[in-house]
């Protein structure tokens, strides 16, 4: 009992996680005079003075936190915990670079990771191309695991899907924004790539707790 109890706390984590991103994200960036979700990229809110680059660096640290308490969740509820441990293990890497990202974050503009770079702003795009890439990858390793569980092999198709899909353009984002750079549609790119990923965590989250609430 208290095994499958901790099992609802580690599913309502993966749940939050999304909401808390989505939240972060959007009202944000409503708040911030000129910031437009097409062109500019996300970390560009952590870069903000006072009190809404506080709160963004701040959450998107606790989103890592949520992933990771989500990856050691769905590594136990398939196949019993039994099987690869790569993919869980990629959500992890990409939790901890989300939290990493949120410490070592931009400044105004961030100018320090893209133009007069600096040590933070290197460490910066070093953990968010760690977190994008690991959380972009790890559908594929979940996908070999969903599909020898029952209770997950309806979900094996939408997870691999998802992979594609996040990887696609999150390939094309960090190409481009280390060689031609498209201002007009950076931050489009950038949310394509990890939108995907977000929305899967959200639905395994669901499928979680309703196998623990059983």
């Amino acid at each position: 009992m208290k095994k499958q109890k901790n099992n609802v706390y580690l599913s309502i984590a993966g749940i939050i996680a999304p909401v808390l991103w989505f939240g972060l994200v959007i009202i944000l960036g409503l708040l911030e005079p000129g910031y437009s979700h097409m062109t500019k990229t996300m970390s560009v809110l952590g870069g903000v003075g006072g009190i809404r680059g506080i709160i963004f660096n701040s959450g998107l640290s606790l989103v890592g936190l949520l992933i990771i308490s989500f990856a050691v969740g769905l590594h136990k509820n398939i196949n019993r915990g039994k099987g690869s441990k790569v993919g869980p293990i990629l959500l992890i890497l990409g939790g901890v670079g989300m939290i990493l990202s949120g410490i070592f974050h931009c400044n105004l503009n961030c100018t320090n990771a893209l133009l007069e770079t600096d040590f933070i702003g290197i460490m910066h795009m070093l953990f968010a191309f760690t977190a994008g890439m690991c959380l972009a990858i790890s559908p594929f390793f979940i996908f070999a695991r969903l599909r020898k569980d029952p209770q997950w092999k309806n979900y094996s198709k939408y997870t691999l899907i998802t992979g594609i899909m996040a990887n696609v353009p999150g390939i094309i984002f960090w190409i481009t924004l280390a060689t031609v750079r498209f201002p007009a549609i950076e931050g489009l790119i950038q949310r394509a790539g990890i939108v995907f990923i977000f929305i899967w965590i959200g639905v395994m989250s669901l499928r979680m707790l309703k196998i623990n609430e059983k």
